[in-house]
């Protein structure tokens, strides 16, 4: 199997996060998919960091599937780093190749296919996104066939889907975000995405905490650097976490579904 990975953060995002030991999430993405497709064949582009020599529609053709990854960019920016990747998305779906997304990846696909992304009502959903279950639809999904309803994930965004785009199913929610996972049909492609981060370790989301205390303290997620100090030792101890997020196999299964459902294309 050919996969191509779309790399989310531009370059000044990627190694102001490489100084914390944080991995591009293009690396993520490549170490997981290693981790569910040992003999799978991976290549990245880099949208966010300017247009040029970026795969034609017909060049995309060549793919299984593509995975974009998620971003520290808000889909509300008109700046190049955000329309240049709303830009290839649409040559994506022109191309007929199987769209996933995690986190803005999803916000990316809704957004070029007409629906809507903005500020969360509820604000920062991060670190542990509990209570997701999966509506009628999702339970018939075979991209959940092995998940519980009502199950959790790791996560971070503010930004989410409040208008569903034509098309566009609604898989999973909780009480945080309406559109915890949805598929559409666009153009000539198929998409899948979620609203959080089954790509993620507990050692990735310890990092990222440690990275982004100062902005999750202002925000309110927490009340000290003591309490986020707490958070990371929990996560790196995994400590008092749901076994779906401790697993990494039971984390990244509905990637591992959407690879299968793929390869029988």
């Amino acid at each position: 199997m050919k996969l191509l990975i779309v790399e989310g953060n531009n370059e000044e995002a990627r190694v102001q996060r490489e100084v914390f030991g944080i991995k591009p999430y293009h690396l993520m993405f490549k170490e997981m998919l290693h981790f569910l497709l040992p003999n799978v064949q991976t290549e990245v582009v880099f949208p966010a960091d300017g247009s040029k020599n970026l795969p034609t529609a017909k060049q995309l053709t060549k793919y299984n599937g593509i995975l974009w990854t998620g971003s520290s960019l808000s889909v509300t920016e008109n700046i190049p780093s955000v329309t240049d990747q709303l830009e290839f998305a649409e040559t994506i779906f022109e191309s007929g190749t199987p769209l996933y997304g995690s986190c803005w990846g999803l916000q990316v696909a809704t957004t070029v296919a007409g629906g809507k992304v903005a500020r969360g009502n509820k604000g920062l959903e991060f670190g542990i996104a509990n209570d997701i279950t999966l509506t009628e639809l999702g339970l018939k999904s075979p991209f959940f066939s092995k998940r519980k309803s009502n199950y959790s994930a790791l996560c971070i965004h503010f930004d989410e889907v409040v208008k569903i785009p034509e098309n566009a199913l609604v898989l999973a929610k909780n009480p945080h975000s309406e559109v915890q996972a949805m598929v559409l049909d666009y153009k000539k492609s198929s998409f899948f995405g979620v609203q959080y981060h089954p790509e993620f370790k507990t050692s990735d989301m310890a990092k990222i905490t440690s990275l982004l205390s100062g902005k999750l303290i202002n925000s309110g997620r927490f009340t000290s650097v003591a309490e986020v100090e707490a958070f990371v030792v929990r996560l790196l101890e995994e400590r008092n976490l749901p076994q779906e997020i401790v697993d990494y196999k039971l984390h990244t299964q509905e990637i591992g579904a959407w690879l299968e459902y793929i390869s029988q294309r």
